[in-house]
């Protein structure tokens, strides 16, 4: 698949320092480092020093993971009409990973200093509004995207079902972003939810209508894509 290599270069160049900086902090990290948060922004969760390897080592497998995707999904051919917005994706992607690992490597220093009861969240708000801008932009295929049966019968349905969960996305993770800062963790929480089921299964839902609208309109159509 054709791309641009400057950005997948990148894309690696992030992730691999992520790993960097874990294996380079790893011998003065304490004995016990941060896991997980709950939704005040609190530690809830440790693990050994070892596990600061399990954050950047995953980032670097499903990076890896992306680059195979193309190759081996049997709608291959389409990958080159979105590969601008597939490598966008993966960079996107590797400063998100990247961010996590640092978060999670000074929270090891200095527990609690950082407020990733916002952050974090914050962060993920961010990821969904540059994945909704992009996400007009992908063709069928079977990895990414939002797949359904009817998106994948009909390459109409999937155009329009991904012009929605564009919109959806870019201004649902907008929202999210703008709760995740303004309001407190414990209110903001559950407005994030209902945030995150409507953004992900109404254009799910909408495909199927899509779908349906398309067969009363033309009852021989065939699948495309």
């Amino acid at each position: 698949m054709k791309g641009n290599k400057r950005i997948v270069l990148v894309s690696w160049v992030l992730l691999l320092a992520g790993l960097a900086a874990a294996l380079v902090c790893l011998p003065s990290l304490p004995e016990q480092i941060p896991t997980h948060w709950n939704i005040e922004g609190e530690i809830d969760g440790w693990g050994g020093r070892m596990t600061a390897l399990w954050l950047p080592l995953a980032g670097v497998g499903l990076n890896l993971l992306f680059a195979v995707l193309p190759k081996i999904d049997p709608r291959r051919e389409n990958y080159p009409r979105f590969s601008g917005a597939y490598d966008a994706f993966r960079l996107v992607f590797a400063l998100f990973w990247l961010g996590m690992v640092l978060l999670t490597l000074y929270s090891a220093y200095r527990p609690g200093a950082l407020d990733a009861g916002r952050l974090i969240p914050a962060a993920v708000g961010l990821l969904f509004c540059v994945l909704g801008n992009y996400m007009p932009k992908f063709k069928p295929n079977y990895f990414v995207g939002i797949r359904t049966p009817w998106t994948l019968a009909s390459e109409t349905v999937w155009r329009r079902t991904h012009r929605l969960g564009g919109l959806l996305w870019f201004f649902g993770g907008l929202a999210y972003l703008v709760c995740s800062l303004l309001l407190e963790p414990r209110t903001a929480f559950p407005l994030s939810m209902g945030l995150l089921v409507v953004i992900g299964v109404l254009p799910c839902a909408a495909s199927y209508f899509y779908w349906r609208a398309e067969q009363r309109s033309d009852p021989g159509t065939h699948p495309k894509g």
